[in-house]
């Protein structure tokens, strides 16, 4: 069995029904595949050009959504693919009426290989979003469903689509399983394993710390009394794009993980991307940083995302040598007081269940991921010895069949 490596793409596809892993010519970097579903039509966005054209409409999409996600923002597309451009072309489906954009969805195009074949397969633009949607914009029902006719009309050119990651939320699941199968597609949808534990945010720090037991807010606030008296501090910055340096102190502060933590580097691993979202995404308030300082030294923080009302707990790091004082909760704590200052209603911790999340989380967001494909006969081999072959290796015992590598996380400190 081939590993499930990226492969840089090639400028081309295999044809449709062919088994064999020759490439033909690819379709143009922007094409009109006609009407869809609503009276929409759906262009395709291919390459790097096409896809920055989008940038004005496409923040007008999310700004305007009615649940806000970073995780499908243009910059956040736009950042991830770049950092990816070797192994991935852009697959935005644009859907229009006329000449205006009623949606995108942010989708990528990879070859994958597995079993002696290259698989076509369709997926958002990187892992590291804890949230997907299939669809920016306004009425996502029909937007959904024009993407599905749109996939059934064009099964010649994609072999299998991994949507990984979409937000539960109400009946989203049966909704896009219905709308994939009223057009012809085959589907199977998959609960993520893992929730991401979130908190009502109904009060400043020390009322929502009445949650926990008297023996854990005595500690917390004898910590917090030794960090005031060492001179640390918090500060959240809500336009990280505007201070000078302070990607280089994250960048620095992730890089102490390195031999202590089980997590690779990430911020470290990937300022450019980060240094990307903070100009992209900073000047219309989709950022925040809080940051543990003593005097000028940075001593810990939190990169995190404000959607709408609430605050998502994206990623952070600390010096080890402060790990005394719980830098961790110390960000919280001031977050916490932030939320409530500035009227936001929740605070994500994100994907993950560890510990201490679910000493101070409410509630918990579920998460599913959806495989489509289609009944041609190239897609429906390739599904199975992507997916079905894969899958019962993994199940084997592992002294007889090595297990395949699966992605790291790294966002931890």
């Amino acid at each position: 069995m081939e590993s499930d490596s990226d492969v840089p793409l090639p400028g081309s596809f295999i044809e449709d029904n062919a088994l064999s892993p020759t490439m033909p010519t690819h379709t143009p970097a922007h094409t009109d595949h006609g009407k869809s579903a609503a009276g929409l039509r759906v262009d395709t966005a291919t390459s790097m050009a096409t896809v920055e054209a989008l940038e004005t409409d496409w923040n007008r999409l999310s700004l305007h959504a009615q649940t806000r996600n970073a995780f499908t923002s243009f910059g956040w597309y736009r950042a991830w693919a770049r950092a990816h451009e070797r192994a991935v072309q852009p697959h935005v489906l644009v859907l229009k009426s006329g000449d205006e954009i009623f949606g995108v969805a942010p989708l990528h195009m990879r070859i994958a290989s597995a079993g002696g074949f290259k698989v076509r397969k369709l997926e958002f633009t990187t892992p590291y979003a804890d949230y997907n949607d299939l669809v920016v914009g306004e009425n996502a029902d029909a937007l959904t469903d024009a993407v599905m006719l749109h996939l059934a009309e064009t099964r010649g050119a994609w072999d299998v689509a991994e949507l990984r990651d979409l937000r539960d939320a109400g009946e989203a699941a049966a909704r896009l399983e219905e709308a994939t199968r009223r057009h012809g597609l085959r589907c199977a949808v998959v609960a993520e394993p893992d929730s991401s534990p979130y908190m009502s945010i109904d009060g400043d720090a020390e009322s929502m710390m009445q949650r926990l037991s008297g023996d854990a807010r005595r500690t917390l606030r004898q910590r917090a009394r030794k960090a005031e008296a060492e001179g640390l501090s918090v500060r959240i910055v809500e336009h990280p794009e505007r201070e000078t340096g302070l990607m280089e102190k994250l960048a620095a502060l992730d890089r102490k993980k390195q031999g202590r933590s089980q997590y690779p580097l990430f911020v470290g691993a990937h300022t450019g991307v980060f240094q990307a979202l903070f100009d992209a995404l900073g000047p219309d308030g989709w950022l925040y940083v809080a940051l543990l300082e003593r005097g000028e030294e940075a001593v810990a923080f939190q990169f995190g995302f404000r959607c709408g009302d609430k605050l998502w707990d994206y990623t952070k790091a600390f010096d080890d040598s402060f790990s005394r004082f719980a830098p961790g909760t110390l960000l919280l704590r001031a977050l916490l007081d932030y939320g409530c200052e500035h009227g936001f209603s929740e605070y994500d911790f994100l994907r993950g269940e560890e510990p201490y999340k679910q000493v101070w989380s409410t509630g918990s967001h579920r998460r599913f991921s959806v495989r489509i494909w289609s009944d041609r006969v190239g897609s429906r081999l390739r599904k199975f010895v992507y997916y079905d072959v894969k899958e019962a290796l993994r199940r084997k015992p592992k002294n007889e069949a090595a297990s395949l590598p699966g992605e790291d996380a790294e966002r931890a400190a």
